[in-house]
């Protein structure tokens, strides 16, 4: 027989103790950086009952025949992973840059956090105009960045040279502007923002341009100036021009290069590939889309002029929405336009534009519901508190979260 010394042996298992049982109620803590970010406000527990003018959205997509489409497809586009080249071959036609600049995302939101994951490490600088998408600042304080502000100008025009003394001053890694801002809807001159670029080469910048198309003008415009400049990303998406927002389709236009460095960060096939039959329809339906954005803004015009029949001051942006001009705090018109089943935007609303609500005006019946919503608020007056009874949502929400 063979004896098993006890050092040898299997030490026994210490009795349990009340001490050594895991505390359920302790959770293991994200990163501080995590922890301290901005965080995006998610709107509402339930919309659909509301009239959303809110966050940029269409009642319908532009184009029919993405839905037509999209009830056509064969199970096995269901049963396979996505393919995204197709739709590349698409916009790499309709930009005129070779297929390699252009990269797929879920949305402009992943675009965004894939732009930040990859270029801005812990305690680099990021340069952001004040106000501007929630996005941005909750990616760069995720990810542990120093954020430096810019604020409008009073007139909500960009801040031009605060801006250009910035990145001299710091050099951030990424400097971001939206063309046109949301919240804003104010736009920068294309060749003042593509000169911003040239003077500051070491600093990569992010162009947001899910508002071009009503803009009219784009820094992907063929031809100009030689193409993307070489530290330039730029962000497209299909959910306000083309009326995609329930697809979450956007993507990148960039450098090989970047979009090879950001491709190793980028998860794969996150776009379902319903979104990508949608996308490819739509683009191949681009009188639909521009019909589209003629129609909104010809809305837009309409609304203006009934707010000045009402002594009422407004701004006909040159993105999808009109911004209202109201007696401040505007949390509490956002409260008396919900108790009346109508949600406008508030989000981002600080500085120079913590006087404005906006709507974005999608047909003729939604123009005047507003309009009948707005007089009965006027004629009643605002109370004073930030809650109403009965609707959903906590007004007093002047943070930078946005759509």
């Amino acid at each position: 027989m063979i004896e098993v010394s006890r050092q040898d042996s299997d030490p026994p298992l210490p009795d349990a103790r009340p001490s050594d049982v895991p505390n359920p109620e302790v959770l293991p803590e994200p990163r501080d950086a995590v922890q301290r970010a901005h965080r995006v406000p998610r709107g509402f527990p339930d919309r659909h009952t509301y009239l959303r003018l809110d966050l940029g959205e269409e009642d319908t997509p532009a184009s029919p025949k993405v839905g037509e489409v999209l009830r056509s497809l064969p199970d096995s586009v269901l049963a396979h992973y996505p393919d995204p080249w197709p739709l590349r071959n698409q916009l790499s036609e309709l930009h005129d840059v070779p297929s390699s600049w252009i990269s797929i995302t879920a949305g402009t939101d992943e675009a965004i956090r894939l732009v930040f994951d990859c270029f801005v490490e812990e305690g680099a600088r990021v340069l952001l105009p004040r106000p501007s998408a929630g996005a941005y600042l909750a990616a760069a304080q995720a990810g542990g960045a120093f954020v430096d502000r810019v604020e409008f100008a009073e007139d909500l025009s960009f801040p031009l040279e605060a801006f250009r003394k910035q990145l001299t001053a710091r050099t951030p890694r990424l400097a971001v502007v939206g063309n046109p801002s949301s919240p804003t809807g104010t736009a920068l001159d294309r060749d003042k923002l593509l000169q911003l670029a040239d003077e500051s080469p070491r600093t990569l910048f992010l162009i947001d341009e899910v508002y071009a198309s009503y803009h009219g003008c784009s820094v992907l415009e063929p031809g100009l100036r030689g193409g993307v400049p070489p530290n330039v990303v730029v962000i497209r998406s299909f959910s306000k021009d083309h009326g995609l927002a329930g697809l979450r389709v956007g993507y990148l236009v960039g450098r090989p290069e970047l979009l090879n460095a950001i491709s190793v960060v980028k998860p794969s096939y996150t776009i379902a590939a319903p979104s990508l039959h949608g996308a490819m329809t739509a683009l191949d339906d681009l009188d639909a889309m521009r019909g589209r954005v003629a129609s909104r803004r010809m809305l837009a015009e309409k609304l203006a002029a009934a707010l000045s029949v009402r002594g009422l001051e407004s701004r006909v942006t040159r993105a999808a929405f009109v911004l209202i001009r109201l007696t401040p705090p505007i949390s509490n018109w956002a409260a008396a336009f919900a108790a009346q089943k109508v949600l406008v935007g508030t989000r981002g609303h600080v500085g120079p534009l913590a006087p404005y609500v906006r709507v974005t005006i999608t047909s003729e019946l939604d123009l005047e519901t507003f309009l009948g919503v707005l007089d009965a608020v006027l004629a009643r007056g605002i109370a004073g508190a930030p809650r109403v009874e009965g609707a959903v949502g906590d007004w007093d929400d002047t943070g930078e979260g946005m759509a």
